[in-house]
């Protein structure tokens, strides 16, 4: 079972990924037209929030063409340090992370294994490169690799207002020319207020990844994660993941203690 979700923790954070998240907004009706600068400068506001400390237990339904698993995590993010993850399969502690700015480490504790791994390891088991602010942004809800000295184009959407790092004209060429540049959509809420969703489309990898913040949760002023499905459509096959979110709090002090036993030998 722990192969099969690739260590667990990798599954959980590899939620990660980036083109527009389906988010269900039956009943929007027609929006009124805003500028591209009046969503830009509410996307900054969000992508701008700075936050020291996260912590949360997160109930999590995963499934690819081989499994389909249920398991909790216990998630602690110290911003742009690390993030810890505690997997537990009924009730029984099963996999122990810890992803840095260069590195992940994992432990199993049921085959009592290790993984040493540089970042290259996410894009290996999930053809997605991602940082360790990248993961951050994504389980906070913030915009994934947004850059408020950019510009994004805005698109016709139904379920919400949408903004492209791209024109459509330099997607058509991205296309037509063999470029690999990887393509972000980004849908803001009808008020403007939250991220409703990310899609990432990479090119190169021929990667295309939904996450749908399907309902969220004000903790301590912030509007954090409460349910979250994410889809991952990949050459060689798709992920599905739900999470949700329990027992959240925000910049009160989390310690993380991630020891590898000397009696653990490498994971084959």
């Amino acid at each position: 079972m722990i192969q099969s979700i690739k260590y667990g923790f990798v599954a959980v954070f590899s939620l990660l990924m980036v083109s527009c998240a389906r988010k269900n907004t039956e009943g929007i009706g027609k929006l009124p037209k805003k500028k591209d600068m009046e969503l830009m400068l509410a996307m900054d506001s969000i992508a701008e929030q700075s936050f020291d400390y996260f912590y949360a237990k997160i109930s999590t339904k995963y499934k690819d063409s081989t499994q389909r698993v249920s398991f909790k995590t216990s998630l602690r993010v110290v911003q742009d340090s690390a993030l810890n993850a505690m997997i537990t399969y009924a009730k029984i502690p099963m996999i122990h992370s810890l992803l840095t700015k260069d590195s992940i480490k994992i432990t199993n504790k049921r085959e009592k294994c290790y993984i040493l791994e540089s970042l290259d390891y996410i894009k290996e088991q999930f053809s997605v490169d991602f940082s360790l602010h990248n993961v951050e942004e994504l389980m906070l809800g913030f915009p994934i690799d947004y850059r408020t000295d950019k510009r994004y184009f805005q698109v016709n959407s139904t379920e919400g207002y949408s903004l492209c790092s791209h024109r459509k004209r330099d997607i058509k060429k991205n296309e037509r020319q063999g470029r690999r540049e990887v393509i972000m959509y980004y849908t803001l809420s009808p008020n403007l207020q939250e991220l409703s969703s990310t899609m990432i489309e990479s090119p190169e990898d021929s990667t295309v990844i939904y996450i749908n913040y399907k309902t969220r949760q004000l903790v301590d002023a912030y509007l954090v994660p409460k349910e979250v499905s994410i889809r991952i459509i990949t050459p060689v096959q798709e992920i599905e993941i739900e999470m949700d979110y329990r027992k959240t709090r925000i910049n009160r002090v989390e310690k993380i203690h991630f020891v590898i036993p000397e009696s653990y030998e490498e994971c084959e």
